[in-house]
């Protein structure tokens, strides 16, 4: 047995949440907080009346973390899942590591998680057992209970007080996979009735006593200043009650959304920027100078074997250029936040991943401690890392500290959303292989484009940048003779940002479409090849990573026999397949079935199997995989470009995302595992275009190596 202080977090009457990275020395809970209910760690409250509270640390924005992380809890404590309520945690002494990203909310909670509940369930069972008068041995928890020898029978909530002043148990039994109730089973979200009645509540559904809404009129190219306006024509619009200057442009304060946007169209006519670094930024001079990087120095990142001297010995060289634009994260909902400061603190209301990194921010720019900022998070409308930011959150409280307090609401609409998002930038890549007797000899992927990384870092440059920006390229798991693969970064004054998929999306394009390519030159089957190449290797180290590849393996045979890869199809049909491991922790593998008629792709079925450990929910699974390739599949048809430092595109209407009746049928099937959760937010993303690329070559012989593509035809 260990001390409280050791192992679990207990909070007071307000309860908080579990700390991640099972940090979870404590301060004892007050006497009136334990008689009221048993909280055994931030995370987890059990009422006198029975009912379970359980915090969530991490964002909800679609993936259904609120129910997977749950399940997790209420597995180990055998709890009634009728009777839980799910609340969201809040940053702060508690929650130091809230951020919602890198497909890692199941797997980073996974061991912490299980061992809270177990710990709670064994300190039920403790104090059963005491007041039976017999060893906690003779007991056991079903549903909400503890349960004695001779039908005794005692319910949490009866036990709530007692539970509390047990010693926390250091290394609680955590149950076998056989005998789960409720992890792997097909499981509803538990915010599915309030999504389809409407009573969600969103960043935007926000309403607080005396709110006031903001548009702010920014400069078109980011990072531009206003220099002058004149607010009588925005102050003449009827609900505007004022504008006033914050960092990022002129805010337009109103009583109604509607009366903020029409006074920030009179106002913009009015004003005049300086329009900074970015005013002369334009895609054309970027392309040019990405491809002249193609050719320069670049930072080596991974070599093998002496590829040079391998494709001087070819007897062919295969090469080809790839190229993957800007992209937009476009979520559903756009930016937004509600802030209201006072003189001793500040509350925001903001669909955020980074809820930490908001709360730290929000105070910097208000002159605060962290501390003084509460930060309230409601759900998100789609994050895709693009709410990992914190532009608009910190905004949000600049706004309304300028307006005298608030509460503010600054809304985003869809041209602001596009013209200042966190873009994914545009990446060329120089592609080459040797061959000789049937076989490849030399592999080489050349990466050249702007750094993420550095953007995010504040214009510094990590040792890891390049091994960042290439990633999906150096961690190829086929086995080549020799390989090279090197980074040559291109300056950008303009923000970026990660994207669902981060910089894997583009590489691992890149790299799958050109191994289809040199599979052709061949005359090898595509999937026999991937299949020979990745061999008979089990685990394989890159930098941190180390996937095994024959997991990666069977996710690839598991695909190819689902989707029937050989049989013969419909005419016009053609069968394309790509693979992946992602971050070296879960593999993925997808078939695409595509028909070309009179130039026009039309994407019919995809199939895709993974291997991401342990499904928690299999309900959600499919789903995350589900959207995972229509936001993949999107990508084909869309793209940002620049002019004079503005973005071109400013709507749905000229940056189209998939729509319903483009929505191929998806199979989803995974590989059965016991290993740990790994993720599955981002992995299915990777794969839909060099899967669908790859079955356009083979339907109609044409090689697509630049998208988009201009409205589906090729």
């Amino acid at each position: 047995m260990t001390s409280r202080r050791d192992f679990l977090k207990v909070a007071g009457s307000a309860g908080a949440g579990l700390v991640l990275g099972l940090r979870l020395d404590a301060r004892p809970a007050p006497p009136e907080a334990a008689k009221a209910a048993f909280r055994p760690n931030a995370f987890l409250t059990i009422r006198t009346d029975g009912t379970v509270q359980i915090t969530v640390p991490k964002a909800e924005m679609g993936q259904g973390v609120r129910t997977a992380l749950p399940l997790v809890v209420a597995e180990e404590l055998d709890l009634d899942w009728a009777r839980i309520e799910v609340v969201n945690a809040q940053p702060g002494p508690d929650f130091k590591a809230m951020q919602t990203g890198g497909s890692t909310s199941v797997s980073t909670t996974w061991n912490a998680l299980r061992t809270a509940g177990a710990a709670a369930r064994e300190m039920l069972k403790a104090a059963a057992a005491a007041q039976w008068g017999v060893s906690p041995a003779e007991c056991r928890t079903e549903q909400g209970f503890v349960l004695g020898p001779g039908g005794r029978k005692l319910g949490y909530g009866d036990l709530a007080e007692a539970a509390a002043h047990q010693p926390v148990p250091k290394d609680p039994p955590l149950k076998k996979p056989a005998d789960y109730r409720l992890m792997g089973k097909r499981t509803p979200r538990v915010d599915g009735p309030a999504l389809v009645t409407g009573k969600a509540i969103f960043g935007l559904d926000v309403r607080r006593p005396g709110q006031r809404v903001a548009a702010v009129l920014r400069c078109p190219v980011p990072g531009g200043k206003p220099k002058a306006w004149d607010a009588s024509k925005a102050l003449a619009v009827r609900g505007v009650k004022a504008v006033v200057e914050v960092p990022t442009g002129l805010a337009v304060i109103a009583d109604r959304t509607w009366a903020a946007f029409k006074g920030r169209d009179a106002l913009a006519p009015t004003a005049t920027w300086d329009e900074g670094a970015a005013k002369d930024f334009n895609s054309a001079d970027l392309e040019r100078r990405t491809r002249a990087a193609l050719a320069g120095p670049a930072e080596e990142v991974r070599r093998e074997g002496d590829v040079e001297k391998a494709l001087a010995a070819s007897a062919r060289i295969l090469e080809a250029e790839y190229a993957f634009p800007y992209q937009a994260h476009v979520t559903v909902e756009p930016p937004n936040g509600v802030a209201q400061v006072r003189r001793d603190g500040a509350e925001l209301w903001v669909g955020t991943q980074s809820a930490n990194q908001a709360q730290e921010r929000a105070a910097a720019a208000l002159g605060l401690k962290p501390e003084q900022v509460r930060i309230d998070l409601p759900l998100l409308g789609g994050g895709f890392g693009r709410r990992l930011g914190t532009d608009f959150s910190t905004e949000a409280a600049q706004v309304a500290k300028a307006a005298g307090g608030g509460p503010i609401q600054v809304v985003w609409d869809r041209e602001d959303d596009l013209r200042h998002d966190l873009h994914h930038p545009a990446t060329l890549h120089r592609m080459k292989a040797g061959i000789r007797d049937s076989a490849v000899t030399a592999w080489a992927h050349r990466i050249a484009g702007p750094s993420i990384l550095r953007s995010w870092t504040g214009g510094q440059k990590p040792p890891i940048l390049p091994g960042v920006e290439s990633n999906g390229a150096y961690d190829t798991p086929y086995a080549f003779p020799a390989i090279a693969v090197d980074y040559a970064e291109v300056d950008v004054p303009t923000p970026l940002g990660w994207w669902r998929g981060i910089q894997v999306v583009p590489n691992v394009f890149a790299r799958e479409c050109f191994l289809d390519e040199v599979a052709h030159a061949l005359g090898k089957d595509p999937l026999r090849f991937r299949l020979d190449l990745l061999g008979d290797r089990g685990k394989v180290k890159f930098g941190r990573d180390e996937p095994d590849i024959q997991r990666l393996k069977r996710t690839l045979e598991m695909a190819a026999e689902k989707a029937g890869w050989g049989r013969s199809l419909p005419p016009g049909h053609a069968l394309g397949l790509a693979c992946h491991a992602f971050d070296g922790r879960t593999y993925a593998s997808q078939v695409a079935e595509v028909s070309v008629v009179k130039g026009q792709l039309r994407v019919h079925r995809i199939v895709c199997a993974v291997d991401c450990g342990f499904v928690v929910n299999p309900a959600g699974l499919e789903a995350q995989i589900e959207g995972g390739i229509a936001f993949g599949l999107s990508a084909l048809f869309s793209q940002i470009t620049w002019d004079k430092g503005r973005t071109v595109q400013t709507g749905y209407h000229d940056f189209p995302v998939l729509r319903l009746p483009d929505m191929p049928v998806v199979e989803t099937h995974a590989v059965p595992s016991s290993e740990p959760p790994s993720g599955i937010g981002e992995p299915p993303v990777l794969l839909p275009i060099p899967a669908v690329l790859n079955a356009l070559f083979a339907a109609t012989g044409k090689r697509i190596r630049k998208v988009p593509l201009e409205d589906g035809r090729v």
